[in-house]
């Protein structure tokens, strides 16, 4: 939900009132987990979400009396049928919400934050939530993970590069480690530390880069892609040929737009194990040119996909062997036909389905609804043929 991050900065540096709340533990079952974000304003907007219901409703009520108030707390919502609302939303579990009244304070903390999320870094937003000094509630720092280190290293070098006027630049002791492990594992924690007035409890939360989405093709496919894979908190990249389908008023959301030969475009582009590539050109000879690119960085990336009937991807796919490009296991693992099986042909059904899948990956999901890619497997390890 960094969205929410980057709307937070452009509010208060706006000076427009308003107060900041986030999911910052939970047990049992409910709506939203850790690290679940919104902004509530004085008029009544509303940017992201803590999970709708009761549990929004009572956190937006609480947010809305510290913002009058000026003041930070700490909110536990037990979702259950004592709780006294009547929508329905009767969970059984309990979240932990961390309040903050007045960001507003922090109008340059929160900037330097947006400018870290879109610099593509590696590190974490750490916030007091409880202190025995009450003026260390909602101090904060961001931390870097030093260029030269990975997600996957078990200790990081870190280094801290903005943090609010409440506190200092060195971290409470004992906080490097929760950093480490925050971003090792890629997710929210909360624990207790040590402050020479008494312990504290801290929330860490893991600032890490956007899975990068390349698509290949501006068309209205692509196009519609690019829209619902931003709002799903990828970083977009839009390649085509063609100025008329690959600018910014056709794709407004997207975070680079690159116009050159599409296969050498993609190529190009920098890819590790975050990178997707969907391939929706207009047409078999372009995505065949683009497939025939990539496909040898199957086992680098995260994800390959490629649109197409199974004729089609089987023609290419034995293409492709013959001349010695790629190899039955490497085709094996290509999205194709690409997206999960939804049984749509409209341009948005589709996209849904693409993006589906590309959200299945991303979370390493092992559900019931499989890709359409898996139905080509058989055909492509045994190299049968397929009716037209």
């Amino acid at each position: 939900m960094r969205h929410v991050l980057y709307d937070l900065a452009e509010i208060v540096s706006e000076g427009i009132p308003c107060a900041f709340g986030e999911v910052i533990d939970t047990s049992g079952s409910t709506p939203q987990k850790p690290g679940a974000k919104a902004v509530f304003r004085a008029d009544g907007g509303l940017s992201g979400t803590l999970g709708g219901g009761c549990l929004e409703a009572e956190a937006r009520r609480v947010a809305l009396e510290c913002l009058q108030q000026g003041k930070r707390t700490l909110l536990t919502v037990h979702l259950d049928s004592d709780y006294g609302f009547d929508d329905g939303l009767i969970c059984g579990g309990t979240a932990r919400i961390f309040i903050d009244g007045k960001p507003n304070e922090h109008a340059s903390f929160w900037s330097e934050v947006a400018n870290f999320l879109r610099s593509r870094k590696i590190g974490t937003l750490v916030t007091i939530v409880s202190a025995p000094e009450p003026n260390l509630v909602g101090a904060r720092w961001l931390v870097e993970a030093m260029q030269g280190a990975c997600v996957q290293e078990e200790t990081q070098h870190l280094r801290v590069i903005a943090h609010t006027p409440e506190c200092t630049a060195d971290l409470p002791l004992g906080v490097f480690d929760l950093v480490n492990e925050a971003i090792q594992k890629r997710d929210e924690l909360t624990a207790f530390v040590p402050l020479p007035s008494g312990e504290a409890e801290v929330f860490v939360e893991p600032l890490l880069p956007r899975p990068h989405l390349i698509i290949a093709g501006a068309g209205h496919i692509g196009a519609a892609l690019a829209h619902l894979a931003s709002l799903l908190e990828f970083e977009v990249t839009v390649v085509d040929d063609r100025p008329s389908f690959a600018n910014r008023e056709r794709l407004p959301e997207v975070d680079n737009i690159l116009v050159g030969d599409i296969a050498q475009t993609v190529a190009s582009q920098p890819m590790d194990e975050d990178t997707y590539i969907v391939i929706v050109t207009r047409g078999h000879r372009h995505d065949a040119e683009t497939l025939r690119a990539v496909v040898h960085r199957v086992d680098e990336v995260a994800y390959i996909g490629m649109i197409g009937s199974r004729r089609k991807i089987k023609l290419i796919y034995d293409e492709l062997i013959a001349q010695g490009i790629a190899t039955p296991e490497q085709l094996a693992k290509i999205h194709a036909p690409i997206g999960i099986d939804i049984g749509g042909e409209s341009v948005w059904e589709i996209v849904v389905s693409i993006a589906a899948e590309l959200v299945w990956v991303r979370n390493g999901r092992e559900g019931s609804l499989r890709p359409l890619a898996e139905k080509m497997l058989p055909l492509v390890m045994k190299g049968t043929a397929l009716a037209t």
